[in-house]
């Protein structure tokens, strides 16, 4: 009986475990996955101004915890696909690639922070109650000028009015970067176990953040539904449920979601073709264009509520908010971020 011919060493039959390609594959896809996401995040990440900017204002180091040095985080997140709902709504009126929505933030923090499904750390603006008053009152003009057959849009509270606020109550100086916020640490991620006392509580003590309120609040609405959300003061859960029944329930006078979707031929429509408005381009008899104008330049963020850009996360125009303003000379953009090179590469090389 004839024997079939040896195989070859190239030709072999044995085959790869069936666990062994499942992990392969899983490696892979994972690897794709995360390639193709750090990629998302470059392209759009903050600009090196931007990042220094932030740097000088907030310091080298995480807002949350202290560490350094810290990355330069989004506070609302370049993925999240209800940004563009809130831009409708008129929530969100700012630049997501701007100073206004950065943080500094540590990466263990950070990652407890990006976590949308379940945040292990999250901020909150200390004083909700003005943020209530504020969207009432806004309600209020809205209604008014309705009657009189005027329809207006709906205007949010800024940063500097948030820390205008807060001076006029005695809460913070007029020197501060910016309104009162409260770090919420809802997961024990940091040393556990390390010290005999509870560290995140030494943490969890207010202090002034210079970005935009409703990026804020847009984190908090997110976290509502989590049932770690206990930990926090009931009053600071019933003022956040509050505020979002004020924002996203209609009445007749507020900006309505179902009516005002986002229109695909609008977005098309060539950037260089919609006009644009300088700088100094206030709307004459509008005291809001004009007040609006002058907090930004005061409170230091080179914003102006009559100057739009187009912001690449959003696909839309939003207000510009600039590191470095159009009125910034190069010896002062050198004079303010000096400091704040030397001490990032001091840091890199300790």
């Amino acid at each position: 009986m004839l024997m079939p011919p040896p195989l070859s060493p190239g030709s072999s039959s044995r085959r790869e475990p069936s666990s062994s390609i499942h992990t392969n594959i899983i490696m892979s896809d994972t690897t794709s996955v995360r390639t193709s996401r750090a990629s998302s995040l470059k392209s759009n990440a903050f600009s090196e101004s931007t990042k220094l900017r932030v740097r000088q204002i907030d310091g080298d180091e995480c807002w949350a915890c202290g560490t350094e040095p810290p990355h330069i985080c989004h506070v609302v997140a370049q993925e999240d696909r209800q940004a563009p709902l809130w831009v409708e709504l008129g929530l969100i009126d700012f630049p997501l690639t701007s100073v206004l929505n950065a943080i500094p933030l540590c990466p263990s923090c950070y990652d407890q922070f990006d976590c949308l499904t379940d945040p292990g750390f999250i901020f909150i603006p200390k004083d909700l109650q003005f943020f209530i008053e504020y969207e009432l009152k806004d309600r209020e003009r809205r209604k008014t000028a309705a009657e009189k057959g005027v329809i207006l849009k709906r205007e949010i509270p800024t940063s500097e009015q948030y820390k205008i606020y807060q001076v006029s109550k005695g809460i913070i100086t007029a020197d501060a970067i910016g309104g009162q916020y409260l770090p919420v640490f809802l997961k024990s991620y940091l040393h556990r176990g390390r010290f005999d006392f509870n560290i995140a509580q030494v943490l969890s003590k207010p202090r002034e953040w210079h970005g935009a309120p409703l990026a804020c609040l847009r984190r908090c609405i997110q976290a509502l539904g989590s049932p770690r959300l206990g930990i926090v003061n009931k009053d600071s859960c019933l003022k956040l449920r509050q505020l979002y029944d004020l924002y996203f329930f209609d009445d007749e006078y507020s900006p309505s979601l179902y009516n005002k979707l986002p229109d695909p031929a609008a977005r098309s429509e060539p950037i260089n073709s919609r006009k644009k408005r300088q700088f100094n381009d206030v709307t004459p008899g509008d005291p809001h264009s004009a007040k609006r104008h002058q907090e930004s330049r005061e409170g230091g963020n080179n914003s102006s509520q009559d100057t739009i850009t187009f912001c690449p996360i959003l696909l839309r125009e939003v207000r510009a908010v600039w590191s470095l303003g159009p009125d910034i000379s190069t010896e002062e953009a050198v004079r303010q971020f000096a400091p704040v090179i030397t001490r990032s590469l001091n840091s890199s090389h300790v």
